[in-house]
C-alpha cells in the first residue's frame, strides 16, 4: 500500500466546505468536526458511553448482522459466493451493546447504517453537523473490531467516528478495473463489493490490485474526527475497539428533474456492452461529446429553441426526453 495520507481540514462552515473541499472531488478529514458531541465526550470510558447509547434507544428492536465462526469480523460472501458469511436479525440497541461490552461475549455483531431517529431517538439532538444540506439525517452504525468490505457510494458522504478507532483506505474511482468488483445486483447492503480481501489479497487472482494499493490513500480517524468521501470513491474501513460507533450522512447533489446514473449504467449492460468494439468506441465518442462534454456545451451553435431534448434541462425538456425515450422503448419491443 502507497500509505499516502489525506488532506486534514479544520472547517465548520457549509459555503466553505463545500468551496474548498467538495470542489476539489477528493477526499479530506475533517478533524475534529464532531468533537462537541455528547457521545464523543463519553467515548474515554466504554461503560459510560454504553449507559448513554441505551438511555438513548429506541423502543423496537434494530436490524444486526451476526457473523458465523471464522469471519473474524470481515462481513463478505460465504464461500459459493451465492450466500454471506453471517446471518440477519433483529434485536434491541441495549442489548447489542450488552453483548459487545460484556467481556465474556466472543460474538462478531454489527448494526449497520441505521437512521438516528430509529435508533437513538432520545439522543437525536446531540449529533449536529452543520456541514451537510438542511433535512440531511444522520445515521449510526455499531460493532465492534471489524472489516467492511472495500465498495463504492453513489453519494457524498460524511463519517464520523464517535467511539474507538477506523481507519479507511480509498480508491479513485479509476481505479475501478483494478479492486475486481463483485456483482452489481447480489450485495450485502446495496453497493457493490471488491472482492479483493485487504487483510490477504491473492496476488495470482487479483494481479492488478498492486496498482490500485500504489495509489490507495489512506485515514485514520480518532473519535471526533470525520472524513468527508465523494461519490464513487471505493473505500474499505477497519473498526478497532470494543464498541466502535460511527455516524455518518449521506447526501445528493443531484439536479431536482435528474435521475440516478446507475439506471443509466444498469441499462447500458443491455445496449451497450455487447457491442462489437469498434460501435462500442464510436458510441464512447458520442458520450464523451453529448453526455460527458469533454468539448464543451454540445449544441451552443444552435438556437435554443431547436435543440430539442438536447438543450439544457428544464422541467419541459424532462418530460420530452421521457418521451423520447417511450418512442425509442415502443419501436424497438416491435
Amino acid at each position: 500500500m502507497s500509505g499516502e495520507t489525506i488532506a486534514d481540514y479544520n472547517v465548520t462552515d457549509r459555503e466553505a466546505f463545500r468551496a474548498q473541499i467538495m470542489a476539489s472531488g477528493r477526499p479530506a478529514i475533517l478533524r475534529d468536526v464532531a468533537k462537541d458531541w455528547t457521545a464523543v465526550a463519553k467515548s474515554d470510558d466504554i461503560q459510560t458511553l454504553a449507559c448513554y447509547l441505551k438511555s438513548g434507544s429506541g423502543p423496537t428492536a434494530v436490524n444486526v448482522v451476526q457473523g458465523r465462526p471464522g469471519t473474524n469480523g470481515r462481513y463478505f460472501y460465504d464461500e459459493t459466493l451465492t450466500g454471506f458469511n453471517f446471518d440477519r436479525g433483529r434485536v434491541p440497541l441495549d442489548r447489542l451493546i450488552d453483548v459487545l461490552t460484556d467481556p465474556g461475549d466472543d460474538i462478531d455483531a454489527y448494526m449497520g447504517s441505521t437512521p438516528l431517529a430509529e435508533a437513538l431517538p432520545g439522543h437525536m439532538g446531540d449529533f449536529s453537523m452543520p456541514l451537510v444540506p438542511n433535512g440531511v439525517a444522520g445515521r449510526i452504525w455499531i460493532g465492534g473490531a471489524s472489516r467492511i468490505s472495500t465498495h463504492y457510494d453513489q453519494s457524498h458522504n460524511i463519517a464520523c467516528v464517535v467511539s474507538g478507532k477506523r481507519t479507511f483506505t480509498l480508491y479513485a474511482p479509476d481505479q475501478t478495473k483494478n479492486l475486481y468488483p463483485g456483482p452489481i445486483e447480489h450485495t450485502i447492503a446495496g453497493p457493490q463489493m471488491s472482492m479483493v480481501d485487504l487483510g490477504d489479497p491473492d496476488p495470482e487472482r487479483f494481479p492488478r490490485f498492486a496498482d490500485a494499493q500504489k495509489a490507495a490513500l489512506t485515514a485514520t480517524l480518532s473519535p471526533g474526527d470525520g472524513l468527508y468521501i465523494p461519490p464513487l470513491w471505493w473505500h474499505h474501513v477497519r473498526a478497532e475497539g470494543t464498541l466502535n460507533v460511527l455516524v455518518n450522512y449521506w447526501w445528493n447533489d443531484h439536479p431536482e428533474l435528474s435521475r440516478s446514473p446507475m439506471e443509466a449504467l444498469v441499462l447500458s449492460l443491455l445496449s451497450l456492452r455487447q457491442l462489437p468494439e469498434p460501435e462500442r468506441m464510436a458510441w464512447r465518442a458520442m458520450f464523451d461529446y453529448f453526455i460527458f462534454q469533454t468539448d464543451g456545451a454540445p449544441m451552443d451553435h444552435l438556437p435554443d429553441k431547436i435543440r430539442g431534448v438536447l438543450g439544457p434541462i428544464t422541467p419541459e425538456r424532462a418530460q420530452a426526453i421521457w418521451s423520447h425515450f417511450t418512442q425509442l422503448m415502443s419501436q424497438n419491443s416491435r
